[in-house]
């Protein structure tokens, strides 16, 4: 019996030399010298792969092999949930269509010459990117299973996703500082990840099965602010008809997220340093004071450093805020997690909404990985999450984006954030769109969305959706 690794590809017949030497430096490669034996072999496995990829040059080809249909199914049969890569010589959309159909997860164009190095290379690029689609997908996959059934490890319980360098670093902050009390502040632009971070640092730490309690700062004015945090007595204030406990004692020995903390004003800094420094907390208007059992995590946009040498923050507040710091990159930083990151949203939102998307094309991922992402992670779900709702086929295409301007590869004019929020400028720039595609075909929306690249329902749908029919 055969034992694969977590890191095993299984490869099915005659790769280009060159190709099977790349993948092999990404991954453990078990490869069959003929398709037939596939099957045969996977039945044999311990543990399956994380994805199989057959190469063919004639779909319909018998001789001594088994043609593609048959393969994919016998496959299937042996490693249920295993994604199939089929790397085809025969550019035909209708071959294609009948791949997708008969349930292969992907499939890559072999070179038209095997001896053109710019063919080769091509190639390559595709299958590898096709290859770890298929691997990230499966791993998701596994791990959805697992939480469905409870079994939670310690991987599985950080919410966070990366396999860049950058994102390795923070994953081992993240499990050196979870077990301990330290007050932690996270640091990174909008839209990074700061409070999934303070989740995870709470999910593996002694508190986990305590609460977890948010406070976004920047939502409360600065009269009211410390009444959200410590509690308030009844008559303290006008409209303070009856005591309130406050989120210090709601979070009780669990964790406590103070988010947007540079957005505070001095007297709350005041407030806040003496609960790190004493341990004590008194509510608004109430004599008594109460111990605190919470630990606190911190998160800023903005550089506290700066801020305090400045004289706009508490730099004795910054002091105590930063015992432990974890600064989060940007996405443009990171390219590499476009892939992971995008395939994990595809595969959340595709539950979520009852859709049967199960990836996502090359071209459309190429995209992803080349727009600037000035939102960051959060603007990257946004977008997957809108394009699985618009999908109608189970592979996400370029069309189903549809970026705004700022976000296009090539695109250099200095980016001017819209007024709105990311969902409702994402759906002006859809309703523009539409409307020049309409005007440029004098009305008629077959037209239109011929040269939109979408089937006409869909576009009809779309228009009426937006108030454009």
């Amino acid at each position: 019996m055969t034992t694969a690794t977590m890191d095993t590809v299984l490869l099915s017949s005659g790769f280009i030399p060159a190709t099977l030497a790349a993948v092999r430096e990404r991954w453990q490669v078990i490869d069959i010298p003929r398709q037939r034996e596939a099957a045969k072999h996977l039945r044999g496995m311990a543990e399956p792969p994380l994805a199989v990829c057959i190469g063919l040059v004639d779909p319909h080809s018998r001789g001594d092999d088994l043609n593609v249909w048959e393969m994919l199914r016998e496959v299937q049969d042996a490693a249920p949930g295993v994604p199939v890569l089929i790397s085809t010589g025969v550019n035909s959309p209708k071959h294609i269509v009948e791949l997708v159909k008969a349930g292969a997860f992907d499939y890559v164009l072999e070179p038209q010459r095997r001896d053109d190095p710019v063919e080769i290379d091509r190639y390559t690029e595709d299958l590898l990117l096709a290859l770890r689609r298929a691997v990230e997908w499966r791993r998701l996959s596994m791990e959805n299973i697992s939480l469905k059934h409870g079994l939670l490890s310690d991987d599985l319980s950080m919410p966070i996703r990366g396999v860049s360098r950058a994102m390795s670093q923070v994953m081992e902050l993240i499990r050196k500082v979870a077990p301990t009390s330290a007050t932690v502040l996270i640091t990174g632009e909008s839209g990074t990840g700061k409070e999934l971070v303070a989740h995870a640092i709470h999910a593996l730490s002694k508190r986990a099965q305590h609460p977890f309690i948010a406070l976004n700062c920047g939502s409360f004015s600065e009269a009211l602010i410390s009444s959200e945090l410590l509690g308030h007595a009844r008559g303290a204030f006008t409209g303070a008809v009856m005591d309130r406990a406050g989120l210090i004692r709601e979070a009780g020995k669990g964790t406590l997220f103070l988010d947007e903390i540079a957005t505070t004003k001095q007297n709350f800094q005041i407030v806040l340093l003496r609960v790190l420094e004493q341990r004590m907390a008194r509510p608004v208007g109430a004599g008594a004071e109460y111990p605190v059992a919470c630990r606190f995590i911190a998160a800023a946009n903005r550089d506290l450093g700066r801020m305090a040498a400045e004289g706009e923050f508490r730099e004795d507040l910054f002091y105590r805020l930063n015992m432990f710091n974890i600064h989060l990159p940007p996405l443009r930083e990171r390219r590499e997690d476009i892939p992971v990151l995008t395939n994990f949203f595809l595969l959340q939102a595709s539950q979520e909404y009852g859709k049967k998307v199960n990836g996502i094309s090359a071209e459309a991922l190429r995209q992803l990985e080349e727009a600037p992402w000035p939102g960051n992670v959060r603007q990257l779900r946004n977008a997957v999450e809108r394009a699985v709702i618009l999908a109608e086929d189970h592979v996400l295409e370029r069309r189903d984006f549809a970026l705004p301007p700022a976000l296009a590869v090539g695109h250099s004019d200095p980016l001017a954030l819209p007024d709105a929020d990311f969902d409702q400028a994402m759906a002006d720039y859809e309703r523009r769109l539409l409307a020049e595609a309409m005007r440029q075909a004098g009305g008629n929306v077959s037209e239109a969305a011929r040269r939109l690249g979408m089937k006409r329902p869909r576009l009809c749908y779309r228009l009426k959706l937006l108030g454009l029919a």
